[in-house]
């Protein structure tokens, strides 16, 4: 997490994402240091865990600091651009659901408890909260927050959320934030809402508040005091340049070439309406207390759904599908008219799982279905089928050529 001196000593602070930390809130006016505090973090999981061991889904709207990690295989998802934010917060969702799924079958209680050794850890990093907030509404956004964090944690999730200042955010997804890792703040008001203590808390544990450390435009970045459980500990952290950086993307295993195509950014349209259906469905039953129960699947015909129980007036409705990943970038595909799905048309997640992780090492999609299903034909070549064509995967000649 960070350097500290104790006794003319300089020791380094670390933390453990099981059975110690569950999600972290780093914030801190700008040049504080937050995104170099979380890249500390990634590299560091990074370099000495397996992807197998562990995954990171990464959501920066700016589109800069994360460069290079799409090629990683530890990079399970990353979102770079402000219209991807919408798609990205919609696989997080799914990926929970899925992995519910997973542990219930396994009779599971949690993913500590899991022995399956598929279901690496996921650490998801939102490099700045406001720009959700400006991408998917404030409503939306505190919606997915409260219901994400509340469940993540049983099913190997663990966030860490970048902003400027917590204060005018909810105060429920807050209180999931086992670790506040806060900044410079020019106001007082502030320290409270970044480290859930005042600044009288802070000063009686002998710690130096947000608003008392020294402003970054005195070139003090990277300075921070951690609270966990109501004790604490100012530390500073490491810079990492960018040489630094790239030295230790460097020495992380890329995804095999063949691996590329599988990864596709999913296109969706009308993002607003499909995530603000997301976002409802269930979100009473996680206010409650209970584990919402899945609420989104790719439907039959090739698109996202957030319920089965669409008004008939809806039923047809234009999608404008991703790039083809065979094709140059601005070849797109062309527009079609997709029906939404009935009920006996939905793919399980399972399934679509199932499907996305075979088509790796076939190069047909009968010869997928086959392996799968021991059938060319039928409703489930139907579910090969759509499956690849909503994410681009095992195009033939004459589809591409289209």
């Amino acid at each position: 997490m960070g350097w500290y001196k104790a006794h003319n000593k300089v020791f380094l602070q670390t933390g453990r994402l099981v059975g110690d930390i569950n999600h972290i809130l780093i914030s801190g006016q700008s040049d504080a240091g937050k995104d170099n505090a979380a890249l500390n973090i990634l590299l560091s999981l990074a370099l000495t865990h397996t992807p197998q061991q562990v995954n990171f889904a990464i959501i920066d709207g700016k589109g800069l600091d994360w460069m290079g990690w799409q090629e990683k295989a530890h990079a399970w998802h990353v979102a770079t651009d402000p219209e991807q934010i919408g798609d990205a917060m919609a696989r997080l969702t799914a990926e929970r659901q899925r992995r519910r799924a997973i542990l219930a079958e396994a009779k599971a209680t949690k993913w500590d408890h899991y022995q399956g050794g598929d279901l690496p850890m996921l650490v998801v990093f939102i490099s700045e909260l406001l720009l959700l907030e400006n991408a998917v509404g404030s409503k939306n956004l505190t919606s997915w927050l409260n219901a994400e964090l509340t469940a993540a944690r049983a099913f190997g999730i663990r966030y860490i959320i970048a902003t400027q200042n917590a204060s005018n955010f909810s105060t429920q997804w807050r209180s999931q934030i086992s670790l506040c890792m806060a900044g410079f703040q020019p106001l007082d008001s502030s320290d409270a809402p970044n480290t859930t203590m005042t600044a009288k808390e802070l000063a009686e544990r002998k710690l130096v508040a947000p608003s008392k450390l020294p402003s970054p435009s005195n070139g003090a970045g990277g300075v921070f005091v951690l609270v966990q459980s109501g004790d604490g500990i100012n530390v500073r952290t490491s810079l990492i340049s960018d040489q630094h950086r790239d030295y230790c993307l460097n020495q992380l295993p890329n995804l095999p070439k063949n691996d590329l195509h599988i990864k596709p950014k999913m296109s969706i349209d009308n993002d607003h309406e499909v995530l603000a259906n997301l976002l409802n469905i269930g979100l009473e039953a996680v206010n409650a207390g209970a584990t919402p129960t899945p609420s989104a699947t790719l439907s039959a015909t090739g698109r996202y759904t957030a319920s089965q129980s669409q008004e008939s007036a809806a039923l047809q409705k234009t999608a404008t599908r991703s790039a083809d990943p065979f094709l140059p970038s601005n070849h797109d595909r062309p527009s079609a008219t997709i029906a939404l799905p009935f009920e006996d048309e939905i793919i399980p997640f399972t399934e679509q799982r199932r499907i996305i992780e075979a088509a790796r090492s076939v190069s047909s999609r009968r010869q997928l279905c086959t392996e799968l299903y021991n059938t060319t034909g039928g409703v489930k070549f139907t579910w090969v089928k759509n499956v690849c064509d909503a994410l681009g995967l095992l195009q033939t000649t004459a589809t591409v050529g289209k």
